[in-house]
């Protein structure tokens, strides 16, 4: 469980970066943009792209790149500011770091890198992340559950709701599939639902017989106008980006921004037909005010207009209906319905390729178990490692327990020269280097005799679990992490019982 939970604490770390540097980019855009269909565009490639990141991150067929590898080796951070791979590693030998060469960096693979790794904090911080997902997600959910129940328990418009309606999709030339129109005593307001077929659901007060019908009309103009505008799917879009990366401020801002700009362009479709913005405006700000008054019927929205009891321009400008009232009024430039070809074309393009090369971004760099084989070069990755050129397995002694816990992921490889005897009594870290019995081999056919030998130990901890090979044969073994993960494996080397051994270039890298 712990080396998957590793894996994906990494993949999000760099998804998450990658995220804020992409999303930052996209802000910056939005605000230099004035025009509201190019400010939905931007905000819609930033979510699309937001959910992408972690497929980008895993699967990204470009060369992956190090940046705090580069800083470290350029002197801009010094390397004890990167996290260590076990919280059992000390500050001398053990946490020492040298350079590596890595034969291929662009096609690493994760089983090649295992940072972070064994970092409590890091855990931790990624099982709320997973928990704050899993909410959001769920209540994401649960408002299309409710949605759809509350259209079960709607009913058909009257008649003349109905007439007006498919006056409107006359009027309009919409072409099919259309909206479906239905009612419910359960909404405050008008609601455009339904991410298959598009409905909207207007509350009971809206059906009665004394509901002024061009209040009626602008109502189901203004959502008709979102449903062309494809605007429930985006706001479904931008409810899953949020959830998913509910940390990450910049998609809080864009959907609040997405939302008004949706408004925007809503509203000024609505106010089209009519021809006149001030009337369109004085009506929207009378339907505000009947809200806030829980008024039974939208046939006052002109007296309440002027009501001052109910402060519809509280908060200020930034008040979302206060914006909308401005743009209808005040808007200093001609508005676009919709932003320019080369714009649709060029900046959504342009924000996914800078998706794919931020995707490229690894917060630290992967180990190559071959570069421990070939000198070193000035722009190799950074590792950490354990070295012990030589050590003496003296028979007679108690296991020799080395200054090192071994981390939840790990490569070990060494020589040996003992003798075939030596081999079935000798144990690493409490596994033998020989199977015995049945299954292995027969300790009656050993000769004691026999001259010593080198044999050749690799041992490996992953996400498959612990592999020990001696001579490039497997030998079976128990992974003690498995059982007791956050009790620290040493490393012990327990010698034979009549003859010495001698073990060389014992090396672990993490």
């Amino acid at each position: 469980m712990w080396p998957v939970l590793d894996l994906l604490s990494r993949t999000l770390i760099d998804a998450g970066i990658a995220n804020a540097i992409l999303l930052s980019l996209v802000v910056v855009l939005m605000v230099f943009t004035r025009q509201p269909s190019r400010r939905i565009m931007l905000a819609q490639t930033g979510f699309y792209a937001a959910l992408l990141m972690l497929p980008l991150v895993v699967f990204t067929p470009l060369p992956r790149l190090y940046p705090l590898d580069w800083m470290v080796r350029n002197g801009v951070m010094p390397p004890q500011m990167l996290p260590r791979s076990s919280q059992f590693a000390t500050d001398d030998l053990l946490g020492r770091r040298f350079r590596a060469r890595l034969d291929d960096v662009g096609h690493g693979t994760h089983s090649d890198a295992e940072w972070p790794a064994g970092e409590p904090l890091i855990r931790a911080l990624t099982l709320m992340h997973l928990g704050g997902a899993a909410i959001g997600i769920g209540w994401f959910g649960l408002g299309l559950w409710g949605f759809r129940r509350l259209l079960r328990r709607s009913d058909e418009p009257s008649d003349a709701t109905r007439r007006i309606f498919d006056e409107l999709i006359a009027d309009l030339g919409r072409p099919p599939p259309y909206p479906k129109l239905r009612v419910s005593a359960w909404p405050r307001g008008p609601v455009l639902g339904g991410l298959v077929q598009p409905c909207i659901l207007i509350p009971e007060r809206l059906d009665d017989d004394d509901v002024d019908p061009n209040s009626l009309r602008l109502i189901l103009l203004h959502e008709l106008a979102h449903a062309d505008r494809g605007d429930v799917w985006f706001s479904a879009l931008a409810s899953v980006s949020q959830a998913v990366w509910f940390f990450l401020p910049h998609l809080w801002w864009l959907r609040s921004q997405l939302r008004i700009d949706q408004e925007f362009l809503a509203d000024r479709k609505a106010a089209g037909p009519i021809g006149d913005s001030t009337a369109y405006a004085r009506w929207l700000v009378g339907l505000a005010s009947v809200r806030s008054a829980g008024e039974a019927s939208a046939k006052k929205t002109q007296d309440a207009a002027g009501d001052p009891q109910f402060p519809w321009w509280k908060g200020g400008f930034k008040s979302p209906l206060l914006q909308r009232v401005a743009m209808l009024l005040y808007c200093p430039f001609r508005v676009e319905d919709h932003p320019p070809p080369w714009f649709s074309i060029v900046m959504p393009a342009l924000l996914m390729a800078i998706a794919i090369a931020v995707s490229c971004f690894r917060l630290l760099a992967p180990l190559d178990p071959s570069a421990l084989l070939h000198p070193a070069r000035a722009s190799d990755p950074l590792v950490s490692s354990l070295n012990i050129p030589q050590f003496v397995l003296v028979p007679g002694r108690p296991p020799a327990v080395l200054p090192l816990a071994l981390p939840p992921s790990f490569l070990l490889t060494a020589d040996l020269l003992a003798t075939s005897t030596a081999l079935t009594q000798i144990r690493l870290s409490d596994h033998p280097l020989t199977a015995l019995g049945e299954s292995g081999l027969d300790p009656s056919t050993l000769d004691p005799n026999e001259p010593p030998s080198w044999h050749r130990i690799y041992m490996r901890r992953n996400l498959n679990g612990l592999t020990l090979l001696v001579d490039g044969v497997p030998v079976p073994v128990d992974d003690p992490a498995a059982k007791e993960p956050d009790s620290p494996q040493w490393l012990t080397l327990a010698p034979a019982r009549d003859t010495t051994a001698i073990l060389r270039d014992l090396v672990v890298t993490w």
